[in-house]
């Protein structure tokens, strides 16, 4: 802060006629250029004539003294009203003058007035108007009376704690700024939310940035990142995420544009999905059946592939247990009880059931054959004990997908009546000795377990199970009525 100076006020008093000619005005803020005449002259000289600024205390605007007649008796060295010269006043804005050793100087400021450039030729010249001095604030005043206002003055300064510097979020650059008569606030970088100055508690606007300083990102929109669709149905919906709409930042959208991309509408096929996007799941199929004779009027239809869950694949036999399908290369369900694989065809709805072991039989015999092929057993056509199922090493005996063996089959193509799994026909054979009991129903075909000769169309003493059985060489196909 520049030096400010600042005395006691200081009155001149002048006896009456001691300045002989001068007109007394001790304090003069107005009107102060107002000329007057002395009287004579001191020692017979000359009369002075007054000069165009009063005499007195102090003067707002600067004057010259009169013209001095030719001697004088007054001090010249010290005396205001004839400083330097006779009739030469002192008179300088804003204070009250002295003369020293023939110059006009300023022995105190007036109230209100500061001498900052510590030029006597101007007096106090810098009018600061403030009731009471003290340190500089941010106010768009200069409350020091140094000649600087706000962030002018170094001595200005800012407060520490008034913004919000969160480390890690977009307030840890904020600086405090000087507003002039607003006071102080705060300059926080774009995407903070802020009202009235201050950083919103909650977040308005959903734009990928932690509006508010907490730590967290677009928090009040609870939906964001959430699965979305277009409120479609079936295979025809579109699936995606809910993101922040970038068109308008207070409101979230659901984005399509995610993979994976709907599928148009198509025929009903089995695989667990609304395909023709109808609401209604697996309906109205028409199934890939054999039809028994293979000529002529049909007694019943039989599947041409073991039974399989809508949602098997080539290396996995799926989940989902709403319905049997039958397709070609996928894997067989196996490990479904009795009942299981009884309410998985009886699903496909009216007139599907599980076959019954004459059924069976008849198909895989059809022309007097013994295996679904011909007369006599090949090793190796069908999938049973003597069948390496993985090349290479030992002999492994495992599941093949349906229709794996293309020889494996009769000649209309029903395949895998003879081995890979065994399966499940509603042919009741008897019941065990348990509490309670269980029924037991007849298996047909012979497994991937099965030696050659429990792999023919008629076994005579074929192979059953409890019905609550549950082994993974146990699956089954479904037959329909005409």
């Amino acid at each position: 802060m520049k030096a400010i100076s600042w005395t006691g006020l200081a009155v001149l008093l002048l006896a009456p006629g001691a300045l002989s000619g001068c007109v007394v005005d001790a304090f003069c803020f107005s009107g102060c250029d107002d000329g007057s005449f002395g009287g004579s002259g001191n020692s017979g000289g000359a009369g002075a004539q007054g000069g165009n600024g009063a005499t007195g205390g102090f003067i707002t605007t600067g004057g010259t003294g009169g013209s001095a007649g030719s001697t004088c008796e007054a001090d010249t060295q010290n005396d205001p009203e004839n400083c330097g010269s006779c009739g030469h006043v002192c008179q300088l804005p804003g204070a009250f003058s002295v003369c020293q050793a023939g110059e006009c100087r300023v022995e105190s400021c007036a109230q209100g007035f500061y001498d900052l450039d510590g030029d006597p030729g101007n007096g106090c010249e810098y009018a600061c108007e403030v009731p009471v001095i003290g340190a500089e604030i941010c106010d768009g005043i200069d409350n020091d009376c140094d000649g600087d206002v706000d962030l002018a003055d170094s001595d200005l300064m800012p407060p520490t704690d008034l913004c919000n510097t969160t480390a890690g979020t977009p307030c840890e650059t904020a600086v405090a700024v000087c507003l002039g008569s607003q006071g102080w606030g705060c300059d926080y970088p774009a995407g903070v939310e802020t009202d009235q100055g201050f950083v919103r508690t909650l977040e308005t606007k959903c734009d990928g940035i932690d509006g508010n300083c907490d730590g967290t990102v677009d928090e009040t929109f609870f939906d964001l990142g959430k699965p979305c669709d277009d409120g479609g149905i079936g295979v025809c919906r579109d699936s995606g995420e809910v993101v922040c709409d970038p068109n308008d930042d207070s409101l979230v959208m659901c984005d399509l544009s995610l993979p994976p991309d709907p599928t148009p509408s198509s025929a009903e096929v089995c695989n667990g999905l609304d395909d023709d996007c109808n609401g209604q799941i697996d309906e109205g199929i028409t199934f890939d059946m054999a039809p028994y004779p293979a000529s002529g009027t049909a007694q019943y239809y039989v599947d041409r592939w073991e039974a399989s869950r809508p949602d098997a694949t080539s290396t996995a036999a799926g989940v989902n247990q709403n319905i049997a399908c039958t397709a070609s290369g996928v894997m067989p369900w196996t490990a479904a009880s009795w009942s299981q694989a009884k309410t998985a065809c009886e699903a496909r709805g009216a007139g599907y059931r599980l076959c019954t072991a004459t059924e069976l039989r008849q198909l895989c015999a059809q022309g007097g054959n013994a295996y679904p092929y011909g007369m006599s057993y090949q090793a190796n056509t069908c999938n049973g004990d003597d069948y390496d199922g993985i090349p290479g090493g030992a002999n492994d005996n495992v599941l093949l997908p349906t229709g794996s063996l293309a020889m494996c089959k009769t000649s209309d193509d029903v395949f895998d009546l003879s081995g890979n799994a065994t399966e499940w026909t509603s042919t009741k054979t008897g019941a065990t000795n348990e509490m309670p009991p269980q029924d037991i129903y007849q298996l047909h075909g012979g497994s991937y377990l099965s030696p050659g000769l429990g792999l023919s169309c008629d076994i005579e003493l074929a192979p059953r199970a409890g019905e609550k059985a549950i082994l993974q060489n146990i699956g089954f196909r479904c037959c329909k009525d005409p």
